[in-house]
């Protein structure tokens, strides 16, 4: 596949990734042992999140940034808005990717009830239609690639997907004053057990998720989450290995919660799929 081929698959998919569950270094065997057998002693989080995704319910929208490492493909850097809906989370960013050596890309990319829009230079379905179509579960080549990603920018920009359910399986390693633009804020490092989130987790794919993790040796994942004097979320983080890219580390920072938002769908006639593997992917290296 060429370089330019590989790039675009590699900036679509992880465009969309959103605060990936942070990978912990797994305890030796006597440690894993004695921390079954011995009661955890760090604060419950639970009471903590549940006022925070119910101010995150009142509120509904807020004005975002995402910035970060996409690993091999670079950084990213975007602003928009975001729409939290009951279990749905709308959004709209513009911004830009920019591998090492490469020159930067710009990128728009639109979530509405579940479906993602996305256009950059090196994805276009066809040359009059510049975005790219994501339905989760769709059989077409774009939906096979980037529905999974679609799950994590879910969890990058919305910390009530990341932690709905899964309160009572999360604890506060540490907390500290600290600020976020200025502002006076508390930063709190956050461990989901991945054993007990894969038992009480409500959703039968998140509670497959978490055992998975458990069994790859992941007992913890790991968020840092900032929250304002209003106890809303004024910054979410966390990161992870992926398999192909390296170390993605993304962070949301948030301002003007409940400012009035607007989600932009691209015209239908300007939208198109890839039905296969992309044409400029088949083209053999020149």
């Amino acid at each position: 596949m060429p370089r330019a081929s590989r790039t675009a698959v590699l900036s679509a998919g992880l465009a969309l990734i959103a605060a990936l569950s942070a990978c912990g270094t797994e305890p030796l065997p006597q440690v894993r042992a004695l921390m079954a057998t011995q009661p955890d002693a760090r604060p419950a989080a639970g009471a903590m999140l549940s006022q925070v995704i119910g101010k995150i319910n009142e509120r509904g929208n807020v004005r975002s940034s995402v910035r970060g490492s996409l690993g091999m493909v670079g950084e990213l850097a975007a602003e928009g808005t975001v729409r939290y809906r009951g279990p749905l989370t709308d959004l709209a960013f513009s911004g830009q990717t920019r591998a090492p050596g490469d020159k930067p890309q710009h990128i728009e990319l639109s979530i509405v009830d579940g479906v993602g829009y996305l256009q950059t230079p090196l994805t276009r379905p066809a040359p009059d239609k510049p975005w790219l179509k994501i339905t989760p579960g769709g059989a077409d080549f774009g939906a096979k690639l980037l529905s999974p990603a679609l799950h994590q920018l879910h969890e990058a920009v919305d910390p009530r997907a990341t932690f709905s359910g899964v309160e009572t399986a999360t604890r506060i390693q540490q907390s500290a004053p600290d600020t976020v633009d200025g502002k006076p804020t508390t930063r709190y490092d956050l461990r989901v057990i991945t054993s007990q989130a894969a038992d009480v987790a409500a959703d039968p794919q998140q509670r497959a998720q978490f055992r998975q993790a458990s069994e790859d040796g992941e007992p913890e994942l790991g968020y840092q989450l900032w929250l304002d004097e209003s106890g809303l979320p004024a910054r979410f983080a966390a990161s992870q290995e992926v398999a192909q890219a390296g170390k993605v580390s993304l962070t949301s920072t948030y301002r003007d919660w409940g400012a009035a938002t607007e989600i932009p769908v691209p015209p239908a006639g300007q939208v198109g799929v890839f039905e296969d593997l992309p044409r400029q992917a088949q083209q053999p290296p020149r």
